[in-house]
């Protein structure tokens, strides 16, 4: 009955926002047709100071005391005219300027700060003394040209936030060139779209997700984080949904996050799009263009090298040792060129250049605004097409946004915004799969450098004398030992990185298409100028198409073992989801002297759904590459179908209010309770009400301005002061809907038989997890504002991790199930400095820099046991396998996402060192599969023996490497010198260990796959000293198992963006029609510093916490250049 009761309430709210938005739309479209210039131009670029406010006739109540003052130019010293003072945070109290810069205000006798804002100058907040009209204000502005410092408010939670400048594809180039130590930001890869994992204060959570919470103009989405992708290396980046250039401005609230319940522990991130400010018509068009070039590529060995290298390694199998095996052919060791297959095999091909270019990148974006007083508009369109450096793959995007504001009567006015945004990938498999043995590598980067340069793109024709236009097969540089051990041609094989180009691009291929669309109504009435209420309601639809092809052309079969030889595959998934949001709150605010007190309190409702089915076919026999196609015919392939329907929603009860006093005290109280359709019905901890498990958030924040206060020394060196200080809770919510639940799916048996699987056994006792944070921080601006410093310090504590507890009698093959357990603390700090060293008239130099560090650490986790094939454990510790074999730890007393392998000590020289490792003086060994001992000798690798035992096993792993950084941030500088303007941004991150698991393949020296130059070095005879081990085929002694020989040093410091900008001059005959027109050109990723090895120090596998500081290989960024050209009518 509940259900069906929530269901029909959900209708009629879909009925109901349906037909008022239709409404809204109509008369959003009669307003703009309505719209004209001559209701008054706002934003006149000759306009030089503000008109005299219109007051309302009021009565006042409060006492009244003269303040008089000056306002002068900081640089040139002359008196500005035009200039608005008010008190800060009531504009009641208002003067201007005259021609000489002075002023005279009367302002309430409590009075402590004025407010100063004109054009072409930096507002400003000074202090004065209450009740004092004896003091004489002398106020000095700097120019516009620097960053923003003051609002008309006072700010006491820990917020960051920027206006963006746009230009960028996707907005996270500007999170990360802004935000610096307030949000670790890691580019995802090269990808042009590939986004940042971003995290807020170090890491909240174990297993569920640890990224921010995004919200845009109020509505939550979903950034589907989990949601499954087909091709390797690739993640969602809902955030390149939208254009840079819609974008008003971003905020980050790192605490004080409450209010957003149980999705607000790991800080939230809030976007707010562009609106109508100006009732002129206004047009702004942005164009650009650029280059990106090719990404930093590994050195490979050449075919002498390589052919060195094949030849040794063949000499390491045992089974070539064997009589029946002694009369093997391998035609590129033939170097007869008279030999059919001389030209074939006797090639130095390097295969990075067949798959890499320079990718060229278009960008345009228009904006116009306008509207008169009955409704103000924004319209926004714009279309980007950017290459990647990968061949044949890329990325575009068209969007269109339209917002409006409408006074619809006196006191009702409503918000009508709509936008929608189409976004297209071609691309292909990216970095290095975790299991290199379930299927054939399909990354065209990474088979560029695995690939044998004997081979080339093209086939050779002997009878045409050289090579010809058609698309060489696999290789078969190995087929005679594949033959014979195995009795195919393609075991030791690898594709064709043209082939895969050229043959797996199309409609029906490799492809990924996105639709966003919204829709949102927010009616405002207002009761009387304290009181208003507001009904926000929104619905967004999101439509995701993908497509994977693996043609055959070029590509070896492959063996699944138990069904057979496949060739060519098709995938296709198709998702929807959508999100109705329903936020009904009062505002209500009031000044009661020295007293302001704002409240707000209201009701949301989000309901999320997501259904997607994704089929597989891959063929019995070679199918045509133009033409892919599913199918479920079992005589033609083996197919498989999943598919997920989700649903879950919350409602909330939220109140919140603000009390200022004097400007110099601040205090917000808030209190969100919230039901959750993913919680247990009985959950832990939770509060029942009419049957429903209510979690409860509190929040409270305190601030105070000491420059406010009258025994604060004014025209000091300190210009404004600010402490603060909070504690709030939240929670996360992010675990499978259908934990709480016990759950059925349907499963195929080895691609034939199908039947029902019990996946999930319920816990109504699961609950979120809870963050408890505190915050401590001040804010000092000081030397007339030329100088700024912040720093903030913070505890956070989240119990109740959201974690998998094993049963004690496994329930039908399921041995584990979700549950609430374990706790762990995040401490840390952040400082940022920023000053203004130059502010002449023609030139002005900002310079800043941030760093923040964070410490986490597992103080509890709940009992478990499991094996990992070699010891039992029995406790609270455990291990996640992610490219590797139990190599991730987690452990009470350490950091999240550690890595847990074997110490080295280098590579045995001689068999008297080997001799000599173990216990007693005799050999280390390690049990082969069979159990049988085998010792390690000259040329393996030297393993530490933790346990003593002289057995090296699962008993000597110790803690090798720490992902997470011991500081992270960024610097910036900013110089302006008349026309011109130089922006310069740098990145970097220090102390952090990365995995190489890029380089554990590429310098193995356990397969036929290519090497890193650097391999040739290996360990070759008696006495030779090298840190690489012998070449070995298969890894017998298991010298590449997971150690401190793959963990580098990640840190880096990059020059991240250089732009440059030329505002030019337009004459005064022009600006009836053209307000500002500018040229700029940008640099990116212009310089890194770095000991890492890799392609790029930059990288970020997934979005669980335990894929970070795992650099599987995905396309690394590199050097791009940008111009373009701005103009304002």
């Amino acid at each position: 009955m509940n259900q069906i009761m929530k269901n029909t309430m959900i209708n009629r709210l879909q009925r109901q926002g349906l037909r008022l938005s239709l409404y809204a739309l109509a008369i959003s479209f009669c307003t703009v047709a309505l719209a004209q210039d001559e209701f008054g131009a706002t934003e006149d670029s000759e306009f030089t100071g503000f008109k005299a406010p219109q007051r309302k006739v009021v009565v006042e109540k409060n006492h009244l005391v003269t303040i008089t003052g000056t306002v002068i130019d900081d640089v040139t010293k002359a008196p500005i005219a035009g200039v608005r003072v008010q008190t800060l945070n009531d504009s009641r109290y208002t003067a201007m300027t005259n021609e000489i810069g002075q002023f005279t205000i009367k302002v309430p006798d409590f009075a402590s700060a004025l407010y100063i804002e004109a054009p072409r100058y930096l507002s400003q907040q000074v202090a004065i003394r209450s009740n004092d009209e004896s003091q004489t204000v002398q106020i000095s502005l700097l120019s516009n040209h620097f960053k923003e410092m003051y609002s008309n408010n006072t700010e006491y939670t820990a917020t960051d936030e920027f206006i963006v400048r746009g230009g960028d594809v996707t907005v996270d180039n500007e999170i990360q060139a802004n935000l610096g130590a307030g949000i670790r930001t890691i580019n995802r890869s090269g990808m042009i779209d590939g986004g940042n994992a971003l995290f807020v204060r170090g890491l909240n959570s174990i297993n569920a997700n640890a990224q921010p919470l995004v919200i845009v103009d109020g509505i939550e989405w979903d950034m589907q984080y989990n949601r499954a992708v087909l091709h390797q290396g690739r993640a969602f980046n809902m955030l390149a949904n939208i254009s840079p250039e819609d974008i008003e401005k971003i905020q980050v609230l790192k605490n004080a996050t409450a209010l957003y319940g149980a999705r607000g522990a790991n800080g939230v991130i809030l976007i707010e799009t562009k609106r109508g400010h100006s009732m002129a018509t206004r047009i702004n068009a942005n164009v650009s263009a650029g280059i990106t070039l090719e990404p930093q590529q590994m050195t490979m060995m050449n075919a002498t090298q390589y052919r060195n290298y094949a030849t040794e390694m063949l000499g390491t199998i045992d089974a070539l040792k064997k009589p029946e095996y002694r009369d093997l052919t391998f035609n590129f060791l033939n170097d007869d060129p008279k030999n059919y297959y001389y030209m074939m095999y006797h090639n130095d091909t390097d295969w990075q250049d067949e798959v890499y270019r320079t990718a060229i990148t278009q960008n345009y974006n228009i904006n116009v605004q306008g509207g008169d007083d009955v409704g103000m508009y924004n319209l926004s369109v714009g279309y980007v097409d950017a290459q990647n450096t990968i061949k044949s793959s890329g990325f575009d995007r068209l969007n269109v946004r339209f917002n409006t504001d409408i006074s619809i009567l006196e006191q009702l006015n409503t918000k009508f915004d709509m936008s929608f945004s189409r976004t297209n990938n071609t691309l292909f498999d990216d970095g290095f799969a975790s299991d290199l043995g379930a299927g054939t590598v399909m990354s065209p980067a990474n088979l560029a450098m695995v690939k044998s340069p004997l081979v080339t793109p093209y086939q050779y024709n002997k009878h045409v004398g050289g090579f010809t236009h058609l698309l060489s097969e696999y290789d078969k540089l190995f087929s005679p030992l594949s033959q014979a051990q195995y009795g195919n041609d393609y075991t030791y094989s690898l594709g064709n990185p043209t082939s895969i180009i050229n043959n797996a691009t199309g409609d029906n291929k490799n492809k990924v298409e996105n639709m966003l669309f919204n829709v949102r109504i927010a009616p405002k009435y207002t009761f009387n100028e304290h009181l208003s209420l507001t009904t926000d309601f929104s619905y967004t639809l999101n439509r995701n198409s993908q497509r994977y092809y693996r043609p055959s052309e070029g590509i070896p079969p492959f063996l699944i073992d138990g069904l057979g030889t496949v060739y060519n595959l098709t995938s296709s998934l198709f998702a929807k989801g959508t999100n109705v949001l329903s936020n009904t709150f009062l505002n209500w605010d009031n000044k009661f002297g020295a007293h302001t007190i704002a409240a707000i309190g209201g009701f949301r409702y989000n309901h999320f759904a997501y259904d997607g089915s994704d089929a597989k076919t891959q063929f019995r026999t070679s199918e045509n590459d133009k033409n892919p196609y599913l199918t479920a015919d079992p005589s033609k392939g083996y197919s498989s179908l999943f598919g997920t329907n989700d649903v879950w929603k919350n409602i909330q009860w939220y109140a919140s209010s603000d009390y200022n006093y004097a400007n110099r005290y601040f205090a917000t109280l808030s209190l969100l309770a919230e039901a959750n359709s993913r919680f247990g019905a009985n959950a832990d901890g939770s509060v029942k009400l009419m049957g429903v498990p209510w979690a409860i958030f509190p929040s409270i924040q305190l601030g105070w301005v000491m420059t406010n206060e009258n025994w604060f020394p004014k025209n000091s060196v300190i210009d404004y002061l600010r402490i603060n200080a909070g504690w709030d809770m939240s929670g996360n919510d992010d675990i499978s809907n259908y934990a709480a639940r016990t759950s059925f799916t349907s499963v195929r048996y080895n691609y034939n038989a199908i039947g029902i699987q019990m996946t999930n056994i319920g816990n109504d006792k699961i609950k979120w997890e809870t963050t408890t944070k505190w915050n401590a921080g001040t804010e000092v601006n000081m030397l007339g504002n030329r100088l700024s410093v912040g720093a903030d310090v913070y505890h956070h504590n989240t119990t109740n991790l959201l974690t998998y507890k094993t049963f004690n009698t496994p329930i039908s093959g399921i041995n584990q199930y979700w549950s609430n357990g374990g706790s762990l603390e995040n401490n840390g700090f952040e400082i940022m400095v920023s000053g203004k060293p130059v502010a002449t008239r023609n030139v002005g130099l900002e310079m800043g820099a941030s760093v923040g560090r964070y410490v986490n650490k597992v103080t509890s986790l709940p009992q478990r046991s499991f094996t990992d094939g070699v010891k039992t454990f029995n406790g609270t510790d455990y291990c996640n396998s992610v490219y590797g074999d139990n190599n991730i730890l987690v452990s009470v007393g350490n950091p999240l996402g550690v890595f847990y392998g074997y110490e080295t000590l280098g590579v045995f020289s001689t068999d008297t060192e080997a001799k000599n490792a173990g216990k007693d003086g005799t050999y280390l060994y390690m049990l082969d599969a069979a159990g049988n001992k085998q010792n390690f000798k000259a040329g393996d690798v030297h393993f530490v023996d933790h346990s003593g035992d002289g057995r090296i096993d699962e008993h000597d792993k110790v803690i090798i490497g720490n992902p997470n950084p011991d500081f992270y941030g960024n610097a910036f500088a900013s110089l302006h010198w008349k026309n011109f303007t130089v922006d310069m941004g740098i990145n970097f991150c220090v102390g952090n260990d990365v995995y190489n698991y890029q380089r554990s393949i590429l310098n193995s020296g356990s397969t036929f796959y290519n090497q890193q130059v650097a391999e040739v070095g290996h360990w070759r005879y008696e006495g030779h000293e090298t840190l690489l081990p012998r070449l070995a085929y298969g890894d017998p002694m298991g010298n590449n198992r997971f150690s401190d020989r793959w963990i580098e040093d990640g840190s880096y410091l990059r020059l991240k963006n250089l732009r440059m900008t030329y505002h030019i001059p337009v004459p005064e005959s022009w600006t009836s029609w053209l307000q500002s027109m500018s040229v700029w050109g940008e640099a990116q990723n212009l310089l890194t510093l770095t000991r890492y090895t890799g392609n790029d120090p930059e990288f970020s596998i997934g979005n669980s916490v335990m894929f970070q500081g795992i650099d599987c290989g995905n396309l690394a960024q590199s050097r791009a250049f940008v111009f373009g050209l701005r103009i304002n009518l």
